[in-house]
């Protein structure tokens, strides 16, 4: 689970052609029911509040979970 203002990895087509890098670091804000996640991008030594669609963009936390032993339930 990614805590809000949690650290991140951004992965995103749209930041590869604005920024040309596939690949950002920042912090996640919220996921937004319409569809986007808001971040706070580090580019340039600054932080810039961004919204990315969810279709193409992967957040993925910067620590490591911690490895349990117990079988993990998934509600499906």
């Amino acid at each position: 689970m990614i805590d809000r203002e949690a650290p991140v990895r951004i992965y995103s087509e749209i930041l590869a052609n604005t920024l040309g890098a596939k690949v950002a670091k920042g912090r996640l804000v919220r996921v937004a029911p319409d569809g986007f996640f808001e971040v706070l991008l580090e580019a340039s030594g600054k932080n810039y509040t961004t919204l990315l669609p969810i279709q193409s963009t992967v957040i993925m936390a910067v620590e490591a979970e911690e490895e349990t032993t117990a079988a993990i339930q998934v509600e499906r």
